[in-house]
């Protein structure tokens, strides 16, 4: 552990000169023992800490130590902290992946952040861009052939342009192919997720969008009628904003673990 600390402590004394003339010493010396102590503070042993785990941290410091403004480097060792080098991120998905082992997600662009992202893996997943239950069939029979435990269906988003705005059409052919879902798999257990939200400038460059709630309404009777569980995912993205993507209908990595955790407690995983 002395070695890795004369390490940081000598990368800083020959960076000393260049802090200084920033004006930056007494900050920089604060966030340096800051991030030295968080890096032992796990109690991880010397011999545990890779070469590459080391180069990570020196170019973190040195990044640090490039920030032009105290704010500019303030901001990064938050950053830093939150990410905790990434093993708490990695972490939460490989719990995730336990959680829904033997269960399969099937759905559209948005679904197919769950792999993009790590939170699920490929097998736990069917997904497509621009997915539409129109041309369903094969998405559907992929995930009845795996005879999962259970399926959690997210489709809508598409079908409101694909249908016209017609909720019922398109409840006609979900219908049909969660009934042939569970022709194929009877012990499956099937629960549907409501139409994400879009935002409002979303659905000003894309009016097919804006009957959501129309379609959700319907979904959730659907689910009423075929005594399945409904998942209301649609106040997600309105309660947390900051999550939308830049298109206003996807969204960020940090979206995913609430709508897992959603779909987790719906299904007692």
């Amino acid at each position: 552990m002395s070695e890795i600390f004369e390490k940081y402590k000598k990368a800083f004394i020959d960076n000393k000169k260049e802090i200084i003339r920033k004006g930056f010493y007494g900050a920089i010396l604060l966030i340096a023992l800051v991030f030295i102590f968080n890096l032992f503070k796990t109690n991880k042993a010397t011999d545990d800490l890779s070469k590459a785990d080391m180069k990570e941290n020196a170019k973190s410091l040195n990044r640090i130590v490039a920030s032009a403004t105290v704010d500019a480097v303030q901001a990064q060792l938050d950053a830093m902290e939150q990410s905790n080098n990434t093993k708490v991120a990695e972490t939460v998905k490989a719990r995730f992946k336990r959680k829904f082992a033997n269960s399969i997600v099937v759905g559209d662009s948005l679904t197919e952040g769950l792999p993009l992202y790590g939170y699920l893996s490929g097998d736990q997943v069917v997904s497509k861009i621009g997915a539409s239950i129109i041309y369903g069939d094969d998405m559907f029979k992929k995930a009845s052939s795996a005879r999962p435990k259970n399926v959690f269906l997210a489709f809508g988003m598409n079908d409101m342009g694909n249908y016209r705005g017609d909720a019922k059409a398109f409840i006609n052919r979900y219908s049909e192919l969660i009934d042939m879902l569970h022709k194929d798999s009877p012990k499956t257990k099937i629960y549907i997720c409501s139409i994400s939200t879009p935002r409002e400038d979303a659905i000003k460059d894309n009016a097919s969008i804006a009957k959501y709630a129309e379609f959700n309404e319907a979904i959730s009777k659907m689910c009423k009628d075929k005594k399945l569980t409904y998942i209301d995912i649609s106040k997600i993205l309105p309660e947390h904003p900051e999550k939308y993507a830049p298109d206003g209908i996807h969204a960020d990595a940090s979206y995913y673990p609430l709508w897992l955790n959603m779909m987790a407690e719906a299904a007692g995983l």
